[in-house]
């Protein structure tokens, strides 16, 4: 959960679209024991993450790609630099779990009809490990780069190499912005979850923040993008 919390708010930092979120209660009745029946009863007494349902939004996988193959369809997508901007997020947050197989992204039909694309499912963030191990690069299979979507959205864009360099140009303010943020989102975290904040803190500056990291996440973004949407 706190790696839901802390991934959502920093993408808010970084205006990467997300469901708007909360920390909830859930009350013990409302969730069918006979369809989750290991679930322990202490966990009904801590604040848990939650997060809008959107209605009339849908997951994006492999059977709406051929939708993106049109260009009608392409043209409705009012955020589609996003697309780029979530793959850098996930390249410096370290998160695992957003790739071909599993995009994690939602298709957002707004009251205007334009499509919006919104980032979700965090919890893998941190390479999986809780930033235990320290942090290590994604690999090109686990970056949204290196799939077909990419290639049909940026593969003939005039305006590609424009996109990328805006990304990494504001990607160091971001990174800042984010740092100068970390105290009131730690703040966040309830009692409840037993997280010692100042431990966490730590890892997180030493991982995240640093100039080295930086440089290795534009090394990944802009290698990803020249073998797997340029070549």
């Amino acid at each position: 959960m706190f790696n839901e919390l802390i991934a959502a708010k920093f993408a808010e930092i970084w205006g990467i679209m997300t469901p708007e979120i909360s920390l909830i209660k859930v009350k013990k009745e409302h969730v069918p024991s006979d369809k989750y029946p290991t679930i322990q009863s202490s966990l009904f007494n801590k604040e848990c993450f939650g997060s809008l349902y959107l209605e009339g939004s849908k997951e994006i996988d492999l059977s709406l790609i051929s939708l993106f193959e049109e260009s009608s369809f392409r043209d409705k997508l009012s955020n589609r630099e996003d697309y780029l901007k979530i793959a850098l997020f996930d390249i410096w947050i370290a998160n695992e779990d957003r790739n071909h197989n599993n995009f994690n992204l939602l298709l957002f039909v707004a009251p205007n009809k334009m499509n919006f694309f919104y980032a979700i499912d965090h919890v893998n963030i941190f390479n999986s490990s809780y930033l235990n191990y320290g942090i290590a690069d994604l690999t090109e299979d686990d970056s949204l780069i290196k799939t077909e979507l990419a290639k049909i959205l940026f593969k003939n864009s005039k305006k590609l190499t424009q996109i990328v360099d805006s990304l990494v140009e504001n990607f160091s303010l971001r990174i800042q912005e984010c740092y100068n943020n970390l105290d009131k989102i730690i703040a966040l975290t309830p009692n409840s979850w037993g997280i010692e904040k100042e431990e966490v803190k730590g890892k997180i500056v030493q991982n995240l923040f640093t100039e080295e990291w930086a440089k290795r996440c534009e090394r990944n973004f802009r290698e990803f993008i020249q073998s797997f949407i340029i070549n």
